[in-house]
């Protein structure tokens, strides 16, 4: 077993690094428990479980290694616990579809931060209008029908845009990932 390397002479230090590590990775990890789930509340709950095990496994995570592959392998194992404690619900995925959609994000995990900043990158770009409804659907958790209703709009049209402002958001982030990746 590899022990825990420490970054500094303090453990006061070291438990600021982990608490930083833990509070700056919670959407993605709320992320992945909620992709492996399928129900909100449940995911809260299974976060909820997770966090507190990561809490008491803090000393056993070498500084310096991956805490996101580290953090979804201990989320999986939580959600595993879950499952085997809802027993016999009748909608519930089955372990292997379980396990597939585990290794699919993890694969995809170390892409998360590039794809992040090229969001941010690409949000600004975006026409004042989509910029708009991406804003305030997204980092407002305003409903659709409420932007179309203020901006004076009919709900399907407002739909319209904020796919259309998705589209654009895509393309832009997998032209700046695939310039990127070309650079390197």
């Amino acid at each position: 077993m590899v022990s825990p390397v420490k970054n500094s002479d303090s453990p006061e230090r070291d438990s600021s690094h982990f608490a930083d590590l833990m509070a700056g990775n919670q959407p993605r990890l709320a992320g992945y428990i909620r992709a492996l789930i399928g129900d909100d509340q449940a995911a809260k709950d299974v976060l909820q479980e997770t966090n507190v095990t990561l809490l008491k496994k803090s000393r056993d995570f070498t500084v310096g290694t991956n805490f996101m592959a580290w953090a979804f392998r201990i989320a999986y194992f939580e959600v595993l616990t879950w499952r085997r404690s809802r027993g016999r619900d009748r909608l519930s995925f089955n372990n292997e579809i379980v396990e597939s959609l585990a290794e699919t994000i993890e694969e995809i995990s170390p892409e998360y931060e590039d794809r992040l900043a090229a969001l941010r990158n690409c949000l600004p770009l975006l026409p004042e209008r989509q910029r708009e409804i991406v804003e305030r659907r997204y980092l407002r958790a305003e409903s659709v029908q409420e932007i179309a209703k203020d901006l004076g709009f009919k709900a399907n049209a407002a739909s319209q845009l904020l796919f259309r402002a998705r589209l654009n958001l895509l393309k832009c982030i997998n032209q700046s990932t695939l310039s990127s990746e070309s650079l390197s």
